[in-house]
């Protein structure tokens, strides 16, 4: 059962006690990211993520680390587009350890002026190590062609130029606005008596943050789509994505929408993987995704294979997509993809980290939490009429946007982008 509670100050607590488990995880939600930076501002969300793990009024950045790890812990964070997370996973005999250093490192931060300057390094160093990555970098691009001058387009790391421009002073402005009280979210799951945790959370996140008010929402942006664009890049394979609209995240499409991903690109039996790995063998890697938030979606597929092979592989996707638009799927394959899902969802809800991040992206998105059999009902429903509806959606302007990083010959180009 899950337990919700907001406190005084603002601050929502969610709570999951788990049988048959030794260990707890606990994290720090921050119900922003990457999107609500201004443009003078790319990359804080993620350098405000760095500098949280480097030095408190109590602690020093390696002090922070030899807590956890004497205890055998874990301790980490990443940035999302529309959020922030930082979490502990510690044997639950170390819950109130977890707890409190994690509210040490939201209250008494101390953004310390040499260890900014120092992780700039840091951070311009995951940068670089983004660009020589091509699989990873051409997501970065992909999502700045498909949602073009949209706050969800830039990438959450920023540019060498921002990273480099950061102060104290300019850091400390968009994390006074951002981590406010009745911004946050802590959300444990684990093995944990309910009351002696909500004793624990009150006594070390019962401050009010004492920071700015929530800044002015920022003026609806119209949504470009750059349907053609060439990352040009001395490699030996061409890392592209063929995209789509997608839904957002809360659309009741969405269970539909991961039925056409599974079945699709997005499992080892999946269509793309058996005809274009399996049958032609001229891609190693090859899947579909979807990327959906409050107000936007974006549904794609990524390929890396030679560049003599780009345009069979184009080809290939594309009849794919096409014989799904206009032929749909049977039965078993429906019933299969249930069954994928369901069987997936129940393994990864094995792991407490799993389950508190549930809980906290069900609060952002929904403000309620969905149990177990909640979501088995929602796969288990979805229906034929369902699939050819988000097939409809996804693919009804018959044209996909093609995004390459990568060396490609003028003729292996189009012109413009993909038509179904």
């Amino acid at each position: 059962m899950v337990y919700r509670r907001l406190q005084d100050n603002g601050v929502t607590v969610l709570l999951e006690p788990i049988d048959g488990v030794v260990s707890v995880s606990v994290g720090l939600w921050i119900k922003s990211g990457s999107r609500d930076e201004r443009g003078d501002q790319y990359g804080y969300a993620h350098f405000i993520e760095h500098m949280l793990f480097k030095g408190t009024k109590n602690y020093s950045a390696r002090d922070i680390a030899r807590i956890v790890d004497r205890v055998g812990g874990q301790h980490n964070a990443a940035t999302n587009r529309e959020y922030t997370c930082y979490y502990i996973n510690v044997v639950s005999d170390y819950l109130d350890l977890a707890v409190q250093l994690l509210a040490e490192m939201y209250y008494d931060s101390l953004f310390d002026t040499g260890e900014l300057e120092k992780e700039k390094n840091v951070v311009m160093e995951e940068i670089r190590m983004y660009e020589d990555t091509p699989d990873e970098l051409i997501h970065d691009v992909f999502m700045e062609c498909m949602l073009q001058g949209h706050p969800l387009g830039h990438t959450p790391l920023g540019s060498n130029e921002s990273i480099r421009a950061t102060t104290r002073e300019t850091m400390l402005g968009f994390f006074e606005e951002q981590y406010r009280s009745d911004n946050i979210i802590v959300a444990v799951a684990g093995k944990f008596d309910k009351g002696t945790a909500e004793d624990i959370i009150r006594k070390y996140f019962s401050r009010s943050s004492g920071r700015s008010a929530a800044p002015p929402p920022a003026p609806a942006v119209p949504r470009r789509i750059d349907y053609r664009h060439i990352e040009k890049k001395d490699l030996e394979q061409v890392h592209f994505c063929l995209g789509a609209d997608g839904i957002t995240r809360d659309d009741d499409d969405r269970w539909a929408l991961y039925i056409l991903s599974t079945i699709l690109g997005g499992s080892m039996s999946s269509r793309l993987f058996q005809n274009i790995r399996e049958k032609e063998g001229i891609s190693y890697s090859i899947y579909s995704f979807y990327s959906s938030y409050k107000d936007s979606g974006v549904f794609g597929i990524y390929c890396a294979t030679l560049p003599e092979k780009y345009e069979r592989a184009v080809e290939l996707i594309v009849a794919e997509c096409r014989e799904i638009a206009d032929t749909g799927i049977s039965d078993e394959e429906l019933q299969d993809a249930k069954d994928f899902l369901k069987g997936n969802l129940a393994l990864s809800l094995e792991g407490v980290d799993v389950r508190m991040g549930w809980l906290a992206k069900d609060e952002i998105t929904f403000q309620k939490n969905f149990t177990f059999q909640d979501i088995l009902d929602s796969i288990n429903g979805v229906t034929q009429a369902d699939f050819r509806r988000i097939c409809d959606r996804v693919f009804g302007a018959r044209k996909l946007s093609v995004v390459s990083v990568g060396r490609l010959a003028k003729r292996k180009i189009p012109e413009s982008c993909v038509l179904l």
